[in-house]
C-alpha cells in the first residue's frame, strides 16, 4: 500500500502541476520526489532492481494518461499506444540512472539523474515514436515569466531546473534534522528557485525590445469545420472550403493587411500541386489574391506530387503506370507575382502520418493507422523550410522609397510546433514571423487544445518571434515574443481577427546553438564516469600496496 500510495502521489503531483490538468505548476518541483523515496525504499529492503521498475512505470503510466489522455479521442489504439510506450521510455532512463547511481553511490552520481533525463528527451524528439508532449520543460509554458531564459536553454533548461530542485528537496527530507544541513539545503533550494525567476523577470523588463521598425499586418481565420462530420467526408468540397476562407478573411482584410493566415488542411482534399491553377478552388484563391490590395494567402492543404522514380519511403506505385506518387500536408503561398510555394510537414504524428521505422521495415506500412483521410507514411521535407514574400511594410521609420521587401515566415504544421529545435532552425534560415497551422478539432473540447496552443508560447521565446497560429477551430491567436498572448479565440467558433505584428531579424543564443545543454550533459556523464575509474584505480592501488 505504500509503495501504491508514492507512485500514485508522484503522479498526481505531475498531473495537477501540468498545463489545463491543473495548471498548479509549484507541484512539478516536488513531483518527483515521492518516486525518489519509493527507489530509497526499495533499496533499503533489497529487492530486486526490476520490482522497483514495475512501480516507477505505474508512476509514468498514471501521469501520462491523467495529462493526454485527449489522444484517445482521436485513436484509441495509437493513445493506448502512446500512454504505453511513452512511459516504457520514461522508466528505462529513470532505471538508467537508477543503476548507475546505485554502482557507483556518489554525490555526483545521484544528481546524474538531470544530464541523463535531458539525454532522454533530447533523443526522443529525434526518431519515429518521438513524443515530446510531456517534456519536462513544457510546464512552464503557463508560467512563461518564470522562463524568459528559454532563449538561451530551449525548454532543456526547464527540465534540469525541475529536476535539480526534486533533487535537493529529496536531500533536504534526509538532513532535516540538522540543522545546518537543513538550513543549507533550504537557502540552496530558495536560490535555486528564486534566481531563474528573477532572471526571468529582469528579462521581461530589459531585454525584450518592445517595438521593432517593420510592421505587418496579418489576418488569422478559423474556419471551424468538424474533421469528423465535414471536412473528410464525401460530400466535402475544397470550392466550398475556400469560399468560407474567403468570406471570414474579407470581413478583416485592409489596404494594409499583408498576409491572410488559413489552418492546417483548409483545403482537406488531395489535388496535384503543379495543377493547381486547374481547380476551380486554385483559380478563385489566386484571383482572390490578386483583387486584395497587397495581401498574400498561406493556407494548409492536403497536396501529391508525381515522380518518375521512388524517393523515398512515402512513395506510393500508380498502378498499371511507370510512375510513383507522393501525398504530403501542405502549407501553400500564394502571393501575387510568383508561382504558389509549397512547405510539407516533417514532424509527423506516429501512427497517423507516420508508421515508424518503416524506412528500415517497409512491411510495417501494411499496418498503419487510418486518420483523417491519410494513410501510411507522408512525404516530408529534408529539412525545415521557409517562405518568402514581397510586401510593402508599413515602416514605422518611413521608408521614402516604399519598396515592396521581402519578409521571410516559417510556416509550421500542427504537430512541428512542439519540437523547439525544429522551430529554431526555421529562425536560423531567416524566418521573421512564426505561423503555425493546426487542426486541433480532433481531441474535441479536452486540455489537448489548449496545452497545444500553450506550448507555442515557448516557441516565441526561444526565439523573440511574434506567433500567429491559426487553428481550424480553437484556440487560434497571436503570441508576441515574449510569450504573451495578445489575441486568442473562443473553441469552436467560425471567427477571424488581424494583428498587427513586429518582424524581427536577431537571433537569440538559442536559436544560434540549438540544443547545447544535451551536449553538456553528455560531458557530466563522461567527467563522472571519469572521475569514478580514477576513484576505483586508487583503491586499487592502496590495496595492493
Amino acid at each position: 500500500m505504500k509503495n501504491y500510495l508514492l507512485a500514485l502521489l508522484t503522479s498526481t503531483l505531475l498531473i495537477l502541476s501540468f498545463p489545463f490538468t491543473g495548471s498548479f505548476t509549484p507541484f512539478v518541483f516536488i513531483g518527483f520526489v515521492p518516486l525518489l523515496l519509493l527507489r530509497q525504499q526499495f533499496l533499503a529492503s533489497g529487492k530486486k532492481p526490476w520490482q522497483l521498475g514495475l512501480w516507477v512505470y505505474l508512476a509514468f503510466l498514471l501521469w501520462n494518461l491523467g495529462t493526454t489522455w485527449w489522444v484517445a479521442n482521436a485513436s484509441v489504439s495509437g493513445g493506448v499506444f502512446a500512454f504505453t510506450v511513452n512511459a516504457l521510455l520514461m522508466t528505462l532512463a529513470f532505471g538508467t540512472w537508477s543503476f548507475i547511481d546505485r554502482k557507483i553511490n556518489t554525490r555526483y552520481s545521484f544528481f546524474m539523474l538531470i544530464p541523463i533525463w535531458i539525454l532522454f528527451e533530447f533523443g526522443h524528439h529525434r526518431w519515429d515514436l518521438s513524443w515530446p508532449w510531456l517534456s519536462l520543460g513544457n510546464y512552464f509554458s503557463v508560467r512563461t515569466g518564470w522562463v524568459q531564459w528559454y532563449e538561451w536553454t530551449g525548454t532543456l533548461g526547464g527540465s534540469a531546473w525541475i529536476l535539480l530542485v526534486n533533487l535537493l528537496v529529496f536531500r533536504l527530507y534526509h538532513v532535516y534534522r540538522h540543522v545546518a544541513k537543513r538550513n543549507q539545503y533550504i537557502f540552496t533550494i530558495l536560490g535555486v528557485l528564486l534566481l531563474p525567476i528573477v532572471t526571468s523577470k529582469v528579462l521581461q523588463i530589459f531585454a525584450i525590445p518592445s517595438l521593432q521598425p517593420k510592421q505587418l499586418h496579418a489576418v488569422v481565420v478559423q474556419p471551424n469545420i468538424d474533421p469528423y462530420k465535414e471536412k473528410f467526408t464525401l460530400s466535402a468540397s475544397n470550392e466550398a472550403f475556400a469560399d468560407s476562407i474567403v468570406v471570414l478573411a474579407n470581413r478583416h482584410v485592409t489596404a494594409q493587411t499583408d498576409l491572410v493566415l488559413a489552418p492546417e488542411t483548409a483545403l482537406p482534399l488531395s489535388f496535384q500541386e503543379e495543377r493547381l491553377h486547374t481547380f476551380a478552388f486554385g483559380q478563385s484563391l489566386a484571383s482572390q489574391v490578386q483583387k486584395w490590395p497587397q495581401a498574400n494567402l498561406l493556407i494548409g492543404a492536403s497536396t501529391v506530387r508525381i515522380f518518375d522514380d521512388k524517393q523515398s519511403v512515402a512513395s506510393t506505385p500508380i498502378p498499371n503506370a511507370s510512375e510513383w506518387y507522393e501525398s504530403y500536408n501542405t502549407s501553400m503561398l500564394l502571393t501575387k507575382t510568383a508561382p504558389p510555394q509549397y512547405a510539407h510537414k516533417s514532424k509527423l504524428v506516429p501512427g497517423v502520418e507516420l508508421v515508424p521505422f518503416s524506412a528500415y521495415l517497409p512491411f510495417l506500412s501494411a499496418i498503419a493507422i487510418e486518420n483523417g483521410g491519410s494513410s501510411g507514411t507522408l512525404g516530408i521535407e529534408k529539412e525545415p523550410k521557409v517562405m518568402a514574400m514581397k510586401v510593402k511594410l508599413d515602416n514605422i521609420q518611413k521608408d521614402p522609397t516604399n519598396k515592396a521587401q521581402t519578409v521571410t515566415l516559417a510556416p509550421i504544421i500542427c504537430y512541428e510546433s512542439i519540437y523547439g529545435d525544429f522551430v529554431r532552425r526555421q529562425v536560423q534560415k531567416g524566418a521573421q514571423a512564426l505561423c503555425i497551422l493546426t487542426n486541433d478539432g480532433w481531441w474535441g473540447n479536452t486540455p489537448g487544445y489548449k496545452q497545444h496552443f500553450s506550448f507555442a508560447r515557448l516557441r516565441a521565446i526561444e526565439n523573440r518571434r511574434w506567433v500567429l497560429r491559426s487553428a481550424n477551430t480553437g484556440t487560434s491567436g497571436s503570441i508576441d515574443p515574449s510569450g504573451k498572448i495578445i489575441k486568442k479565440t473562443p473553441y469552436w467558433v467560425k471567427t477571424a481577427f488581424s494583428q498587427t505584428l513586429q518582424l524581427r531579424s536577431d537571433q537569440t543564443f538559442y536559436t544560434t546553438y540549438g540544443d547545447w545543454l544535451a551536449g553538456l550533459s553528455i560531458s557530466w556523464i563522461l567527467l563522472s564516469f571519469s572521475i569514478f575509474l580514477k576513484h576505483i584505480g586508487k583503491n586499487s592501488r592502496k590495496l595492493q600496496a
